[in-house]
């Protein structure tokens, strides 16, 4: 209905209605923003984009019954549009993940399985079920869709709102998971700016489980499709330092992938640098409450 009063009649309206997202200047550095997913209403974070792209393509095969793995948010944002579309969903988390995801999918009306360290170890049981007639796999860590997704909406708003703004966008930091939106804001201002715009991803350290990103392996296949300039390496406990700085110097409560970014930006050495960063926060601190309360 009407977005300039935030007026929507239902809530893909409203999702897209809310885009873009918000670019908010930190009090962490000389020039440093945050791009804020976490007011992406269905599962506050970054995976609203990917599983409406994911779903608008399953819809397309006029899909009966969904089944996917996911160690958070893109259960909870399949999971709400599931139950837009009056459409079945299984989903496969694993045991380790923050205890608010499963919650808030079966809320959602979700069938949840939980099983498994990893996603790794779920996704031979999503190919299994899958291979049976009436059910689709959405596959987010192969599917092309999934970067694109991002290709589509979040690059171009981070260009806009910079070039809107007056912003001299030098580098992008962000999370790899999937990879989906590390390389599809990576492919996007390589094809446009070439090696204007740093593009850096954030893993795990070696050994280090932190919620909401995994480590990427050489086969990944959407690190194939563009140039990442640097992979950073940080701790769990880099990451909530990050998340804790963010909280008390800007007052905004981000989750332990965003405080990650924070990690690497530190680490990179730029609080000085004049020349604009842009950090994507996935999502926030609310359903991390457990893993962060030992911390603060």
């Amino acid at each position: 209905m009407s977005k300039e009063f935030h007026v929507f009649t239902n809530a893909i309206e409203l999702m897209e209605g809310m885009w873009p997202t918000p670019l908010l200047k930190l009090n962490i550095g000389n020039n440093v923003w945050a791009k804020l997913e976490f007011y992406n209403p269905l599962s506050h974070s970054i995976k609203d984009r990917t599983a409406l792209f994911l779903f608008k393509e399953a819809l397309k095969r006029k899909t009966e019954h969904l089944v996917e793995a996911t160690s958070g948010n893109t259960g909870i944002a399949l999971s709400a549009l599931s139950a837009i579309y009056n459409v079945k969903f299984t989903v496969f988390v694993p045991s380790t993940a923050p205890s608010a995801f499963p919650v808030l999918m079966k809320l959602l009306g979700s069938e949840v399985i939980s099983a498994g360290s990893s996603t790794n170890d779920l996704l031979p049981l999503v190919k299994r079920l899958s291979s049976f007639g009436g059910y689709t796999h959405l596959d987010q860590f192969n599917n092309e869709v999934n970067v694109m997704a991002h290709y589509e909406t979040t690059a171009k708003e981070i260009e806009a709102q910079c070039t809107n703004a007056g912003i001299n966008l030098r580098r992008i930091i962000a999370t790899a998971g999937t990879a989906g939106h590390l390389v599809g804001i990576a492919k996007y201002f390589k094809e446009k700016k070439g090696d204007e715009i740093e593009i850096i991803g954030v893993n795990p350290a070696e050994g280090e489980r932190i919620p909401g990103i995994k480590r990427v392996t050489p086969d990944n296949k959407f690190l194939k499709m563009t140039k990442i300039d640097k992979l950073v390496d940080v701790t769990l406990k880099e990451a909530i330092e990050g998340v804790k700085e963010v909280a008390r110097k800007s007052g905004i409560l981000i989750g332990l992938s965003a405080g990650a970014t924070v990690a690497a930006f530190k680490k990179l050495g730029l609080i000085d640098d004049t020349d604009a960063t842009v950090l994507i926060f996935p999502d926030d601190a609310f359903k991390y409450i457990n893993e962060l309360s030992q911390y603060v």
